[in-house]
């Protein structure tokens, strides 16, 4: 049993970690570009997610930053202030923090000891990425979704109840209507928030996890146990 957390030399190398941070943060801003029209609805968590699960929670924070940068100044719903921008980022650092915790669970364990595999790695010309990833969605093991949709939806309530309360902080008298006022109003938006994170967390974080597992990338979970 090996208890340290260190990556393998390739993953220590600051140009990968870059790299890592940089190919995640492109990521998360086509994806929110692409579903700009739906309000709410984004992968971006996920992904934030997923990179603090494989690789550890500051690379999960670096693309969290680094996408709400681009992201809360570039974008066509209006740009953010630095203190709206700043809570915005605050919040999508739950997700890098629930990413790693949950690696250090008994589920992240099990992941980590998934063997990798060349056939699961080799695309074919026929065998589209997206389709690869759609079978592991449907072998996916109820158990580990039910798991991973909690973890979503947790940290996604306490995203929702950080900016909402953001929203209004210099719009009301007190902190406390603050509060009450930002979460009543921006309850719907927080249903459909949540919603959306909790399908994603249960579908696409564990089948992305595990067929990274099995392509032998991502040390975080697996530098425990071998």
């Amino acid at each position: 049993m090996n208890n340290s957390f260190d990556a393998p030399p390739v993953f220590n190398r600051p140009s990968t970690k870059a790299m890592i941070v940089a190919v995640f943060t492109a990521l998360s801003l086509a994806t929110n570009y692409a579903l700009i029209g739906f309000q709410n609805v984004k992968l971006m968590d996920t992904l934030v997610f997923i990179v603090a699960f494989l690789f550890g929670v500051r690379l999960g924070i670096g693309v969290a930053v680094s996408t709400w940068l681009v992201y809360g100044l570039v974008n066509p719903n209006g740009v953010d202030g630095p203190i709206i921008l700043s809570f915005l980022i605050l919040g999508e650092c739950f997700y890098a923090l629930s990413g790693a915790i949950l690696s250090r669970t008994s589920v992240g364990q099990e992941l980590s000891r998934m063997k990798s595999t060349d056939d699961s790695s080799r695309i074919t010309g026929r065998t589209s990425v997206f389709r690869k990833l759609g079978r592991r969605i449907r072998k996916l093991n109820p158990t580990r979704s039910l798991v991973f949709a909690l973890v979503g939806l947790q940290a996604t309530f306490g995203y929702d109840l950080l900016t909402n309360f953001a929203s209004w902080l210099f719009l009301t008298t007190s902190l406390y209507q603050a509060f009450i006022i930002g979460n009543l109003v921006g309850a719907p938006f927080s249903i459909a928030h949540e919603g959306s994170n909790v399908i994603f967390f249960a579908t696409v974080a564990p089948a992305v996890i595990v067929a990274t597992g099995r392509m032998g990338i991502g040390f975080h979970a697996r530098g425990r146990h071998k």
